[in-house]
C-alpha cells in the first residue's frame, strides 16, 4: 500500500506510524496472536484493531489518534515479553506442562502428581491468563518505550528475523510464523512458533506446507523463490539470523550499525550472504562520520601542521579527514553516518562461494 487517506506514504510521520502498525498486525504469527489476546485481556489495549482484516483493519487503524498509534506500536514491540506455554489450557494441563518441561520430572511421575494444585501454584508464582489451550505468562514489568514518537526509522526489532506465511490445502489463506523459533532447537517437544503454526495449518510437518510470502526484519534483504528449494533450509537460516540478532554478535559493540553498513558496502540482498557477512564483521573497519573532524585533526597533528604558525586555522580538518579516509579505502554509507572499508583479515565463506565482484571487495 503506497498511500493512506490519499497522502503519499512516507510524508507525515503519522502516516508512517499507521503503515507500520498495519503491516505488523497483518503479519502476526500464531504465537503472537495468543500474546496479543493476553495483552488485550489484561490491559484493554489494541482492542480497537484486533481481529479485523482488510478494509476493516485499515479503517480501525486510521481512526487511532497520534498517542494511540504510538502506544500501539510500543505494545506490539513488547509482545515477546509474553511467554506462551502450550498445551496448557487448564490448571491440570499447566501442572503437567510444568512437570514435563520445567521441573523435568520423569514421565512416570506425572500420574501420581496433583496436577491441578501444581497448576494453581504455578499461576501464583507466574501470573498469566488462559487463552484457548495455552497459558500466557504476563510480563513482570511495564513495556519498554522503544518508540518515542520520532525514531521509528531507527527502531530495530531484534526479536525476529523472518516472517513466513505458510499454507496447506486445509488452510489455503495460510498463517504466519515468526523466526527464530527457540523451541526448534530443543528436543523436549515444547510447542514453539513452528509447532503452533503447523497445528493451525493441520499439518504434521513443514514438508506439507507451501510458502506464500516472506518478510525480513533487515531492510534490503529479500528471499526469492529460487533461493531455497527446501523450506527447512530457509527456516534454518532464518533461525540462525534470529539468534545472531538476539546475541548482537556475541556482544559486539555497535553490532547492528556494523552489520547494516557491511551489507550496504557489499551490495548484499541475499540471506545466505548476509549470514556470512554477520559471521565476518571483524573483516570491516568502521569510522563514525561525526568524528571525521577529530580524525582529520589527529592526522594533521601527526604531520606537525599545528606546530607551524603559518598553517594555523588554514586547513579544513574535516575535509582533509574525509579525503584521507577515501584514499585509505573507506566508503560513506547512504545514511552518511558511517565510513566503512574491508581490512586484510581473511573472510570465511561458510554458506556461500566467493563470486565475481565479491572478490574485488574482499581481498
Amino acid at each position: 500500500m503506497d498511500k493512506i487517506e490519499g497522502k503519499p506514504f512516507g510524508q507525515p510521520a503519522n502516516d508512517i506510524e499507521k503503515q507500520w502498525l498495519l503491516d505488523r498486525l497483518k503479519t502476526l504469527s500464531v504465537r503472537e496472536a495468543y500474546q496479543l489476546a493476553a495483552m488485550m485481556l489484561t490491559t484493554g489495549r489494541l482492542r480497537e484493531v484486533s481481529g479485523k482484516e482488510g478494509d476493516e483493519l485499515l479503517l480501525a487503524v486510521l481512526k487511532l489518534d497520534r498517542k494511540e498509534t504510538a502506544e500501539s506500536i510500543n505494545r506490539l514491540l513488547s509482545l515477546s515479553d509474553y511467554e506462551v506455554l502450550c498445551p496448557a489450557g487448564s490448571y491440570e494441563q499447566l501442572g503437567k506442562y510444568y512437570l514435563r518441561y520445567e521441573a523435568e520430572l520423569p514421565e512416570a511421575a506425572i500420574p501420581y502428581a496433583d496436577l491441578e494444585q501444581i497448576g494453581f501454584r504455578y499461576e501464583e508464582q507466574h501470573p498469566g491468563v488462559f487463552i484457548g489451550d495455552c497459558f500466557v505468562v504476563l510480563p513482570s514489568r511495564a513495556p519498554k518505550q522503544i518508540y518515542d514518537g520520532t525514531n521509528l526509522d531507527k527502531v530495530w526489532e531484534m526479536d525476529w528475523s523472518l516472517r513466513l506465511r505458510l499454507a496447506t490445502p486445509a488452510v489455503p489463506k495460510g498463517v504466519w510464523l515468526c523466526l527464530p523459533d527457540h523451541a526448534a532447537t530443543e528436543a523436549d517437544g515444547r510447542l514453539g512458533e513452528i509447532a503452533l503454526a503447523l497445528r493451525e495449518l493441520k499439518a504434521a510437518s513443514i514438508q506439507e506446507c507451501d510458502l506464500l510470502e516472506v518478510r525480513c526484519s533487515i531492510p534490503g534483504l529479500s528471499i526469492l523463490p529460487d533461493d531455497y528449494e527446501d523450506l527447512e533450509d530457509l527456516i534454518r537460516d532464518g533461525n540462525d539470523l534470529g539468534f545472531l540478532l538476539e546475541e548482537q554478535g556475541q556482544g559486539m559493540p555497535d553490532f547492528m550499525e556494523r552489520f547494516t553498513a557491511a551489507l550496504e558496502y557489499e551490495g548484499c540482498h541475499r540471506l545466505k550472504e548476509a549470514l556470512d557477512i554477520a559471521e565476518n564483521l571483524n573483516c570491516y573497519d568502521l569510522m563514525q562520520a561525526d568524528g571525521i573532524e577529530l580524525y582529520g585533526k589527529e592526522e594533521l597533528t601527526k604531520l606537525g601542521v599545528f606546530q607551524d604558525s603559518t598553517l594555523q586555522d588554514c586547513i579544513d580538518a574535516a575535509g582533509f579527514g574525509e579525503a584521507l579516509l577515501e584514499q585509505r579505502g573507506y566508503r560513506l554509507n547512504a545514511a552518511e553516518t558511517t565510513y566503512i572499508r574491508r581490512n586484510d583479515r581473511e573472510f570465511q565463506h561458510l554458506r556461500t562461494q566467493p563470486k565475481q565482484g565479491w572478490d574485488m571487495t574482499m581481498k
